[in-house]
């Protein structure tokens, strides 16, 4: 593909501000998860399988964790050993499922209370800047990019873990 200059601009513009974005997002959540003394890598695994409440195979959780399974393994192995997972064996001996103990699930309920609140994550605070039209077309742009680029189950499970967060917030308000 025959790319122009403009194309490959862009192209670099959305990827330096997404990657600049991103970094300021995870350290502040890793300053957070220090009272927990956890990993980012780590709870973003207890994230992702508090939203998905069946057990979880291990290619579909690297998937949208977004690495490696050996990664993904690593960190599960820390989890299992401080009684935030369960790893079991899956329908054949290659497969493995995972889910949430009970103290997983509060561990990451605590920090959806805590930011739903009273968030000193500066990404919500910049958000909060921007007009409801504007942060519509923004996620309009993103889920396009995302289904392109990640494949709409990815997209799919953001949305449905923003859309718990949400009720959860609207319910308990």
């Amino acid at each position: 593909m025959k790319l122009s200059s403009e194309q490959f601009h862009n192209g670099y513009l959305a990827f330096a501000f997404i990657r600049g974005i991103n970094l300021v997002i995870e350290n502040d959540i890793r300053k957070l998860l220090k009272h927990y003394e956890l990993s980012f890598p780590a709870f973003r695994i207890l994230w992702i399988l508090h939203f998905d409440s069946n057990h979880i195979n291990m290619s579909d959780l690297s998937y949208l964790a977004q690495t490696n399974i050996s990664n993904v393994f690593r960190q599960l192995t820390k989890l299992k050993e401080e009684g935030l997972v369960i790893i079991e064996n899956g329908h054949d001996a290659r497969t493995k499922e995972v889910c949430l103990t009970e103290g997983g699930r509060k561990l990451v309920q605590e920090f959806i209370e805590e930011n739903t609140t009273n968030s000193n994550l500066q990404i919500v605070e910049s958000i909060a800047k921007i007009s409801k039209e504007d942060f519509s077309k923004f996620i309009e742009v993103f889920t396009l990019l995302s289904d392109e680029l990640l494949g709409k189950q990815y997209g799919d499970f953001l949305t449905k873990s923003s859309n718990a967060i949400l009720n959860k917030s609207i319910n308990t308000s």
